[in-house]
């Protein structure tokens, strides 16, 4: 099946294949031995909460002794006996509820005296770092600890703690945030029925001028995990209820109005299999799924906060109407299957569901991996020349996906790459998309400067060939991966794009962390039926540009601080698609969320 994909004759295969190879080539060179990393590996990112990793794949485990138990093989002893112990491991998605239980299992230890869990981003980004502090046991004899939480001792003083002892813990969740908005020339100048005119859930779009709202949502729930009998097999599961609310003119919609239902609602077991780093865990409902950093499918796109359901910016919504998730884990091989169903908004429902398998290998300072989406159901339609509508469903995806740590065994280089090819089962089609991305950062220096570079395409169809080619992205996105921008994400989506992005972040404090991001986009083809509004058919390859300034700032424990300041460069093919007359878009955003 691989050879006949590849003998399909892409038409960029060339600028992306050799970037894959010399990848493999590269990782030739790195260690397969499993080794501990280092301090500088773990705190490379900035620190998050954890409801805000919910769903991200783990890139890194670090284990820390916060103290030395006096000898330099017991240290070892006990800092494997952790690892083993923890059971979360490279590769998989985080679970709050499941790490936070397996901590449980480590400060249960004979030898540890206590252990926490911090949260970095990781580097590069779209991943998440899980640290284990660790302090010896200065004393051999350990005293049962008694059972935690509000209902075991009566006080408010444990929240969010219901109830905690040796087998199980329940959880309050409560979640939520507010946020100020202002965009200034929303849709280049105030063109907002152009590029909405079929939009039903857009009632009132933004015109020219300047538009501030403000945005709030909150999320109360429970969350569990228990043991079940004496085996190794633990229960869990969370149910949360999510209001939103918005005031004011958005870019879609103005007035207030809120919205509210049930955004976690889910329940899975997870069997600890005998062996290191091995288990089995099966989960269903409304939860997150996200594979590596979002390229074909990120946790972001599988809800939607748009129209009725309000807070448009603030995006609180990531669950989707339901995931059926098969994790098995052996060693350093990982293999999950899903089937998937958005949650949409009734207005533009397309009933599309997604199944698909991720496979992948973790070495030491390599990841390699092979994903493979199909669309069983879906009423959604491409549109091709000639007014010809081609159906979604059946479309197939395979999608092999490389990354290195470490490249060329040099501290803070990075490299990784992805190829996706597309057919369809019910007509002729070759579209094909890929990345490569490289970057470096200063580990050693002040504020740990880090510069990298991204050339990304995502193909379109050419109307003077047989075959369809204008590439579906499924389910990209990610702020500060694959979203196309915060303005242009707006008007353009990852089809029938060729992106340049250079980004420059520092991490002035362990809390902190600005982020520079420029993108330069530009069409693949001047066909673009499928698009956005009036850009259908563009009368040059110009997109546009965007430049971005992002600030995340963790404040202790609970609260988060996200800043956003974003300009949107019209290029020539939206400037004609608008007369001639487009302006530049600005946006300035402010947000607070706070997470027990």
């Amino acid at each position: 099946m691989i050879k006949i994909v590849l003998a399909q004759g892409l038409r960029y295969a060339k600028q992306i294949l050799p970037v894959l190879f010399l990848m493999l080539a590269l990782a030739g060179l790195q260690s397969g031995r499993i080794c501990l990393a280092s301090a500088i590996d773990a705190k490379q990112g900035i620190e998050i909460p954890a409801e805000q990793a919910e769903g991200l794949p783990i890139g890194l485990v670090y284990i820390h002794l916060e103290k030395s138990t006096g000898a330099s093989d017991q240290d070892a002893e006990l800092t494997e006996q952790v690892a083993s112990t923890f059971s979360v491991s490279k590769g998989e998605p985080f679970r709050q509820l499941v790490a936070g239980f397996a901590l449980k299992k480590v400060r249960q230890l004979a030898a540890v005296q206590s252990a926490e869990l911090r949260l970095y981003s990781s580097v590069p980004a779209g991943q998440l770092v899980v640290a284990i502090l660790v302090s010896p046991q200065e004393e051999t004899a350990t005293v049962p600890q008694p059972p935690k939480g509000m209902v075991a001792t009566g006080t408010v003083h444990d929240f969010p703690t219901i109830y905690e002892d040796d087998r199980s813990k329940f959880v309050f969740i409560l979640n939520g945030g507010v946020g100020i908005f202002s965009d200034s020339d929303p849709w280049f100048g105030g063109y907002g029925q152009a590029f909405n005119g079929r939009n039903p859930t857009a009632e009132d779009p933004s015109g020219e001028g300047t538009t501030t709202w403000l945005e709030g949502y909150i999320e109360p729930g429970i969350g569990g995990i228990s043991q079940l009998f004496d085996s190794p097999l633990y229960a869990y599961g969370a149910v949360s209820y999510l209001l939103s609310g918005s005031n004011g003119q958005d870019i879609y919609n103005s007035g207030t109005r809120g919205y509210g239902d049930f955004e976690k609602l889910y329940a899975g077991l997870l069997w600890d299999l005998p062996g290191k780093n091995s288990l089995l865990d099966a989960s269903f409902g409304k939860q997150t799924y996200q594979v590596r950093d979002g390229f074909l499918l990120s946790k972001i796109p599988l809800s939607t906060s748009i129209g009725e359901r309000a807070a448009l910016y603030l995006g609180p919504r990531l669950t989707s109407e339901y995931t059926a998730l098969l994790r098995a884990k052996v060693s350093s091989f990982g293999l999950d299957a899903f089937l998937i169903e958005p949650s949409e908004i009734d207005k533009i429902a397309s009933d599309t569901q997604l199944a698909g398998v991720n496979l992948q290998y973790n070495l030491a300072n390599t990841n390699i991996a092979f994903s493979y989406f199909y669309i069983p159901e879906s009423k959604s339609s491409y549109v091709a020349p000639g007014s010809l509508r081609l159906p979604r469903e059946g479309l197939r995806t395979f999608n092999p996906s490389l990354s290195i740590k470490k490249l060329l065994g040099r501290d803070g280089a990075w490299l990784k790459a992805e190829y996706a090819y597309q057919n369809h089962e019910g007509f002729d089609m070759s579209a094909q998309a890929g990345y490569a991305w490289i970057g470096y950062q200063a580990g050693q220096l002040p504020w740990k400067p880090q510069l990298s570079y991204r050339w990304s395409l995502f193909s379109g169809d050419d109307p003077n060939t047989r075959k369809f080619e204008r590439f579906d992205p499924l389910f990209s996105g990610g702020l500060g991966n694959f979203l196309p921008g915060i303005v242009f994400s707006k008007v353009y989506k990852n089809a029938n794009l060729v992106t340049n992005r250079a980004t420059f972040s520092v991490k002035p404090t362990d809390q902190l962390e600005l982020i520079l991001d420029y993108l330069h986009h530009r069409a693949d083809d001047r066909n673009n039926l499928g698009g956005i509004g009036p850009l259908q058919t563009l009368a040059s390859k110009d997109v546009g540009q965007e430049v971005t300034l992002t600030a995340y700032n963790y404040i202790g424990r609970h609260l988060f601080l996200q800043g956003i300041a974003s300009v949107g460069i019209p290029g020539e093919a939206i400037n004609q698609a608008l007369g001639g007359d487009a302006e530049n878009w600005y946006t300035l955003q402010a947000a607070l969320y706070f997470f027990f």
